[in-house]
């Protein structure tokens, strides 16, 4: 498996999935200490860590032996959907691979406020990078009938930030949230579809979130779409930007306190170039990579993506709104023509 980064936009950050090549301390079995911000961990959690050691495991065969067979045992969601993708980009086979890390393990099962059980497996790993070091993460696993797969992975908001802390004990908070969990992806697509234009944000084009760092600002996804598009423009190249909500249901986590929710949802995003007079290059003007198969003058270009984002819901309140504060972004495709 690989990861790709052909879209120069900081949140989309390339990843690939690997494993350790057997289970010892080193890859995660829960002895070495927790990973620096993560929350307390639960008790009676030695079938949760099982669950996460299958999962790596199962993965290694997949990165060293090119054997997606166990694909569905262990995965399910946008996660499936992103080991789909490799399985059928996989040309090479796995030969010297060298196995990537995941150190720190801890596990948080958090109060169950309906639908399937889950559980959270933080770590610092470097799958997100290619092995450029360890990024602590958080993967959130979900229980399909009476197996665990993993259905999503975050990165921490920031390198310093804690993770969110979640309800651990009792029954959630039952006061309704700013942003009903079957809401959040479609709000979210619209919010960054408004965003991808380059148009300044404004709280009444974002609401019901923040107009944090992800919507303003120089690192904000509104200015990196502003820019590109103006250095697309200037090389006679036209980009269009499109999300959208997937079939995914989102996950709505209780914080500790009843203080709300983290929301885990999934979008695609979809990024379309054009220029009239054909890109000879294997770049386009704002630096996106055109993929590989392509003529020899690109008149159209296509890369799709397959985005999680996290958002803090607190519970309802006058001027309250929902504060988005983690990513995570696989290339599923991309097309030249």
């Amino acid at each position: 498996m690989k990861g790709t980064r052909s879209y120069p936009v900081s949140y989309l950050l390339a990843a690939t999935l690997a494993a350790c090549a057997v289970v010892t301390a080193a890859c995660g079995s829960g002895n070495a200490a927790p990973s620096a911000g993560a929350p307390p961990a639960s008790s009676h959690t030695a079938a949760a860590k099982a669950a996460t050691l299958n999962w790596l495991a199962k993965t290694n065969q997949m990165w060293t032996r090119n054997d997606f067979a166990t694909l569905d045992q262990v995965t399910t969601g946008e996660m499936r959907a992103i080991y789909q993708s490799e399985e059928q980009q996989e040309t090479s086979t796995g030969g010297s691979r060298k196995p990537l890390q995941l150190t720190g393990l801890s596990i948080t099962i958090p109060c169950q406020s309906g639908g399937s059980p889950v559980f959270v497996a933080y770590g610092d790993t470097d799958v997100v990078n290619l092995g450029q070091g360890l990024q602590p993460v958080a993967m959130v696993f979900e229980q399909v009938g009476s197996v665990w797969k993993l259905a999503a992975i975050v990165q921490r908001p920031s390198g310093s930030s804690p993770w969110p802390a979640l309800c651990r004990q009792g029954t959630a908070a039952t006061a309704p949230a700013v942003l009903a969990p079957g809401g959040y992806a479609p709000d979210l697509a619209r919010a960054l579809n408004h965003a991808a234009t380059g148009a300044p944000e404004t709280a009444a084009a974002a609401a019901p979130f923040a107009v944090n760092s992800f919507f303003s600002g120089p690192d904000s996804f509104t200015v990196q779409s502003a820019t590109q598009i103006t250095q697309d423009r200037a090389g006679g190249v036209t980009l269009a930007e499109r999300f959208s909500p997937t079939a995914d249901p989102t996950l709505a986590l209780p914080l500790a306190g009843g203080r709300g929710y983290w929301l885990i949802g999934v979008l695609t995003q979809t990024a379309t170039y054009s220029s009239a007079a054909g890109i000879r290059k294997d770049t386009l003007p704002d630096g996106a990579s055109i993929a590989a198969t392509r003529p020899a003058a690109v008149h159209h270009a296509t890369d799709t993506y397959i985005t999680t984002y996290t958002a803090i819901d607190p519970l309802r309140s006058r001027g309250a709104t929902v504060a988005l504060d983690g990513f995570f972004g696989w290339q599923l495709t991309g097309t030249a023509s």
